[in-house]
């Protein structure tokens, strides 16, 4: 099995980067390969809600208009059989690179056949308490 991992922390020795290398040895154990997409690290920018109506060609072709790392990372995840996404909590939400990375991922996976290759892929959300 194949597995991604994103990860939403810029910290590398933090909490949730233990846990999700945690999940990714257990992984690993089992006889799964992969390895970890730190967002943080990458440029991920935010969706811009591109038409009148807050779309643009994510919802008719399933992809991007902006041109960054956001398709690399998604055909990574289209190539993976599992996804894992681990992430910080601050205030009650995502990690800002997260939140960027998964409002355009929903984006085109909206109306994209089979989901943009997300359909039916076993996920699992790794959330730490984000700070000190």
């Amino acid at each position: 099995m194949k597995f991604v991992i994103v990860l939403g922390s810029r910290n590398p020795e933090g909490q949730t980067a233990r846990a999700a290398d945690a999940v990714r040895q257990g992984l690993v154990d089992g006889g799964g390969e992969g390895d970890a997409i730190s967002l943080p690290t990458l440029t991920v920018e935010r969706c811009r809600q591109c038409d009148e109506r807050g779309w643009g060609i994510c919802r008719s072709e399933g992809r991007c208009v902006i041109e960054d790392d956001f398709a690399g990372i998604v055909d990574r995840i289209r190539a993976a059989d599992a996804l894992v996404f681990a992430t910080p909590v601050y205030f009650g939400d995502l990690s800002e690179s997260m939140r960027a990375f998964t409002d355009r991922l929903r984006r085109i996976s909206f109306r994209a056949p089979g989901n943009g290759g997300l359909s039916g892929k076993p996920a699992i959300g790794v959330c730490v308490a984000g700070g000190g």
